[in-house]
């Protein structure tokens, strides 16, 4: 495939990160520790090269989330999406409400900390994704290693590093982006303390396994619990003569409590401070287990073969290959105990997701890590089978090397990524060209009105773009044509308005000469993105 479409910046970081991969993968047996800082630092330049090629925000979720993110970077503690609702809100509507509870606010409070620093720019909300995706790895490796073993753990753990759908998620390439992203950081570190608790048996353990377990919940509701269900299912098979003894429930009960400690006050606030936004969202979200919410909706196969096919690839032999490297690996686990939490992991998510009314391709996402470490065992156990039958030194070594390389370049996909992030396929590009002319004339907004006390509306030249006009500038912004009774309330407010002209204004709107029409000279060009 050709580069050209990508920039110098765009292209470096992502040389460099193939150069540390190579050189991770040939000093691994040598020195596992420099290794694994080498893929961490590998897997920071990929994440960076990803989210620094779509210099707008992705439809649909990363323009709410960026504009939220803003808002509590001026107050952490109201979170809305209309910082100044100049307009009447439908406030079950989260698309066009003020106060914002649509989603726990942990990823958000990351992303306004970067705004905070690096002000409102698209790199700003995508660090935190960054920097969680490239940690991932490690967590993979270490439960791999107190799992299996550490060759299959890296194998593992260099697959995620490379693999095309975490990386759409750092650039807001699906919904839901950054906050799939920080839920599975959560709910994997929480599965690491778990298993480095079970190696250890120090306390401290249990504590992280509590504090990252409550972060989750603050990322994704209670599904970020996800850990204790496990644990109570793996110490059903694997511990039954000491079911009945109380103390052994007392390691858990304090791990619970630390949770609690983390995530109730947050729900206790907004049940006070926003009560009817936050019974509404609570109704809400036990409804998706029942109701298929906002279209999203498939049969009681759809992880298993949507799901699968957007996670991992959509070759015939995927499902293979991932059955073979999970049974493999469960064959490979040092302990009973580990078998059982991993088994338990992938058979639960994958049960409670499939009968779920609701379906998104995200929502399995949370057993990747061990999904990854049985691809790693099953590589392995590939290498292992051939460098068996030969007795060259010199071969069996590029093999090792040069196998896991083909493999994890492959799951790349920089093909795809080259499509949907360049102007090289425009027809498989997400509507690249009208979000960069979306994004000029956004840039232009401040020069052609003269202070900020302008409602801008008919903001539609992409969908919604309204909200990134909100989060870029400090406009407020709509995306219909103001009423003559919305645009009189608004002057009474002591505002003013201003109507991008897209070929559709009606008379009132142009013989009004205190409205600023603000003209979008490619509008013949704007279709809405598909």
């Amino acid at each position: 495939m050709s580069f050209s479409y990508f920039t110098i910046d765009q292209i470096t970081p992502l040389l460099i990160s193939c150069l540390l991969i190579i050189i991770s993968i040939i000093i691994f047996k040598k020195n596992s520790t420099l290794s694994l800082v080498i893929l961490f630092i590998a897997t920071l330049c990929l994440g960076y090269f990803i989210a620094n090629l779509d210099h707008f925000l992705n439809l649909w979720d990363e323009q709410y989330h960026a504009l939220v993110a803003k808002n509590l970077s001026k107050n952490p503690f109201v979170p809305s999406l209309y910082y100044d609702p100049v307009l009447d809100f439908n406030y079950k509507n989260w698309t066009a409400n003020n106060i914002w509870l649509h989603k726990q606010p942990l990823f958000l409070w990351q992303m306004a900390f970067f705004i905070k620093i690096f002000g409102p720019t698209e790199l700003a909300i995508r660090i935190p994704s960054i920097i969680m995706h490239a940690i991932i790895p490690v967590f993979i490796y270490r439960i791999g290693k107190i799992a299996i073993n550490n060759i299959s753990a890296y194998y593992g753990a260099l697959l995620f590093a490379v693999a095309y759908f975490p990386l759409e998620l750092i650039v807001g390439g699906y919904s839901t982006d950054h906050n799939d992203i920080a839920f599975l950081f959560y709910v994997t570190a929480s599965f690491w303390s778990w298993f480095e608790y079970n190696k250890s048996k120090k306390t401290y353990w249990l504590i992280l396994i509590g504090i990252f377990s409550g972060c989750a919940v603050l990322v994704k509701w209670l599904m970020g619990l996800l850990v204790y269900f496990i644990w109570i299912a793996t110490r059903l098979f694997s511990d039954f003569h000491n079911l009945k003894k109380h103390k052994s429930y007392l390691p858990m009960l304090f791990s619970v409590v630390i949770s609690l400690i983390v995530f109730l006050p947050w729900f206790i606030y907004i049940r006070l401070t926003f009560p009817k936004e936050a019974l509404y969202e609570f109704s809400l979200n036990a409804k998706h287990f029942f109701e298929p919410i906002e279209g999203h909706t498939g049969n009681i196969w759809f992880h298993l073969t949507d799901g699968l096919r957007a996670l991992y690839g959509s070759g015939d032999a995927i499902p293979i290959l991932l059955l073979a490297g999970i049974t493999l690996m469960l064959i490979r686990s040092s302990k009973i105990k580990y078998r059982l939490f991993i088994a338990s992991t992938i058979l639960f998510v994958y049960t409670f997701f499939s009968f779920a009314a609701t379906k998104m391709i995200g929502f399995t996402l949370i057993a990747t890590p061990f999904i990854y470490l049985g691809l790693g065992t099953l590589i392995y156990e590939a290498i292992n089978l051939i460098t068996k039958k030969i007795k060259s030194t010199a071969i069996t070594t590029l093999i090792s090397i040069t196998l896991p390389l083909v493999i994890a370049f492959s799951a790349l996909n920089l093909n795809r990524i080259h499509n949907y992030h360049t102007m090289m396929v425009s027809h498989n590009n997400r509507n690249r060209a009208n979000e960069l002319a979306e994004m000029a004339f956004i840039h232009s907004l401040n020069s052609k009105l003269p202070d900020s006390n302008y409602v801008i509306f008919n903001a539609q030249i992409t969908v919604n773009g309204h909200i990134p006009i909100m989060y870029y500038t400090e406009f407020v912004a709509y995306n219909h044509i103001p009423t003559p009774e919305q645009i009189r309330r608004i002057r009474e407010a002591g505002k003013k308005v201003a109507v991008v002209n897209l070929g559709n204004l009606p008379e009132y709107i142009i013989s009004d000469d205190e409205v600023i029409i603000l003209n979008f000279e490619d509008f013949h060009n704007i279709s809405s993105p598909k």
